[in-house]
């Protein structure tokens, strides 16, 4: 059977420690560690498990098979009215890419919106709690979460794209370029492109010394080489054109977006009047490996990032997954639940496992189950 009906296991506590848990630390250790992980697991077919083929009960568990999300690039979507993979085109609730969870919503690209809220019932576990845990001795806790436990419907939100005008730099401490991420952005003449900061300098007083923009844009359906602008904006606000790869004199449409090397802001905004947005690129593929630009659900007139109510790192404690809690560079299931409203019902589920029956990673189980 590629899906079943959870029978209950007897209660515990699992998942009720106290001890506070550091911020997870963002080091370049743990950042190469994970590039490898993802490289050495490699990609499956995008094909899927048959699905439950219908709508569970109220208050019925199920749990699926191991879903192929494997692709480093290429998102699979799941529906809770079928319990399984759907296309795309089709009626979906959660897309799935490793061990990333999206919401139905306009900024992923689907026609509806799913709201979420995360119980981050286990952000406090200790390393040896969570490799504890087990989908037997957490069934008690999960199935016990019923419609009085459901949050007030103004917690729920939805995955949106927001404001980052700096999301561009890496705060904390001097700040450094977030050259891991990029944007597709709509260019002020039409044209789509990709780019990035690669670099950002400062002086001995802390000024901006320099900044290295890094682009690609997109000729037909291909993006083209890597473009390098270094712009040295002093104490003034500088306009750049991706479109001729040059610092510009603002006039009308000439400009695609501005730096501000204000210390206190070192901002990036758009040419809004011209209709300039951005959408921002995932983990992967990366800024040059991805290979278009117009392909984005959103473009929004500013520097965007995706937010959601279910993290999508596995830095963060009340993710679905944790890694290397044993030095083998694996990811273990949190157990943390999330709560998704869809239109007037409400479902609560959990990634339970990452890896498939032969042991291939970026196959998560969901377990779940309607409570309104």
């Amino acid at each position: 059977m590629l899906l079943s009906r959870t029978i209950p296991t007897p209660p515990t506590l699992a998942g009720t420690a106290q001890s506070r848990r550091r911020r997870a630390r963002h080091t370049v250790a743990t950042l190469a560690a994970l590039a490898t992980l993802t490289a050495c697991e490699g990609e499956a077919d995008l094909t899927g498990p048959g699905s439950l083929g219908r709508e569970p009960a109220l208050n019925e568990v199920v749990t699926t098979a191991p879903l192929n999300a494997s692709s480093n690039d290429t998102l699979v979507y799941f529906s809770f009215a079928t319990g399984g993979l759907v296309p795309r085109s089709t009626d979906w609730d959660l897309a799935l890419r490793r061990f990333e969870v999206r919401l139905a919503s306009p900024a992923t690209g689907a026609s509806k919106t799913v709201l979420g809220f995360t119980l981050a019932n286990n952000q406090n576990a200790t390393a040896p709690q969570v490799l504890a845990f087990t989908p037997a001795n957490t069934l008690a806790a999960f199935d016990a979460l019923r419609d009085a436990q459901v949050p007030a419907d103004s917690l729920f939100v939805t995955d949106r794209l927001a404001d980052n005008p700096q999301g561009h730099i890496v705060l904390g401490g001097v700040p450094v370029a977030n050259a891991g991420q990029f944007w597709k952005i709509r260019l002020a003449n039409g044209q789509f492109a990709v780019f990035r900061n690669a670099a950002i300098g400062f002086n001995r007083t802390r000024a901006t010394d320099s900044v290295v923009f890094e682009s690609r844009l997109q000729t037909g359906t291909a993006l083209g080489a890597v473009q390098r602008l270094v712009v040295v904006p002093g104490t003034t606000t500088r306009a750049i054109s991706l479109s001729t790869n040059s610092v510009v004199t603002p006039n009308g449409c000439n400009w695609d977006f501005q730096f501000n090397p204000d210390p206190t802001r070192l901002a990036i905004t758009v040419n809004t009047a011209c209709n300039v947005g951005t959408n921002p690129g995932g983990a992967s593929p990366t800024f040059a490996a991805v290979t278009v630009a117009n392909d984005a659900p959103q473009y929004v007139p500013f520097l965007s990032q995706l937010l959601g109510p279910i993290p999508n790192s596995i830095l963060d404690p009340r993710a679905p997954f944790r890694y290397d809690l044993t030095g083998q560079q694996r990811l273990h299931p949190a157990f943390n639940t999330y709560f998704a409203k869809v239109g007037t019902r409400v479902w609560k589920f959990q990634l339970i496992d990452y890896y498939s029956a032969t042991g291939a990673a970026g196959f998560p189980t969901i377990r779940y189950a309607r409570i309104r």
